[in-house]
């Protein structure tokens, strides 16, 4: 009789436990399930954002093949796709206005230097003008690429008005206020087309 008592003590006594023991591993299984139910919206929100900046770059990228179709920048598609959409952007932009996409362009030795922006960055091949002769049409773009992701991320120009710089360098008092405002304009022309697409 006492050990039946002492168990039926016993019992009773665990009885907080097995109820502190279930009410956690019930909380636990909750919290699992919260996650799970977050960690899986999320997933569904990454994806579908996933699949719309997809879409905009093969827009981007179909909006730049057809803009430079039978221009001599044609040949540049490969590597400008690599760049992202601003960096694009402001390439075939930028070459638009400098060269009408590499129609007018500086050359060495009767040949194209490749350099479609009026990029003047000193090298050991100069062309006409004291502009910049590239090795090759993917050298041109990485080179050119590369100061223009500079000024995007560096100084935060990301507009247009603001890579005025490209024409003006640090000032524009020796330019006329017309061919700034027609640089600006021209530039956004095809920007604005290549961003919005």
């Amino acid at each position: 009789m006492k050990k039946k008592i002492e168990k039926r003590i016993e019992k009773i006594a665990n009885v907080p436990y097995r109820i502190t023991l279930f009410t956690i591993v019930v909380l636990v299984f909750y919290l699992i399930g919260l996650w799970k139910f977050s960690f899986f919206d999320n997933q569904v929100k990454i994806i579908k954002n996933l699949n719309s900046i997809t879409e905009d770059r093969v827009a981007l990228e179909n909006n730049i093949k057809e803009m430079l179709k039978g221009y001599p920048m044609e040949q540049m598609v490969p590597y400008l796709l690599q760049k992202d959409n601003l960096t694009a952007a402001f390439l075939v932009s930028i070459a638009k206005k400098e060269s009408n996409w590499g129609k007018r362009v500086p050359v060495l030795d009767g040949e194209d230097c490749f350099n479609y922006w009026g990029y003047r960055g000193i090298r050991d091949r100069m062309g006409t003008g004291g502009h910049t002769c590239f090795d090759s049409p993917q050298d041109a773009v990485d080179t050119v690429g590369k100061r223009i992701e500079t000024l995007i991320r560096k100084y935060e120009l990301n507009t247009p008005e603001d890579m005025i710089i490209w024409k003006c360098g640090s000032s524009c008092a020796g330019h006329s206020d017309y061919g700034v405002k027609k640089w600006i304009s021209d530039v956004s022309l095809y920007f604005n087309k290549i961003i919005e697409k």
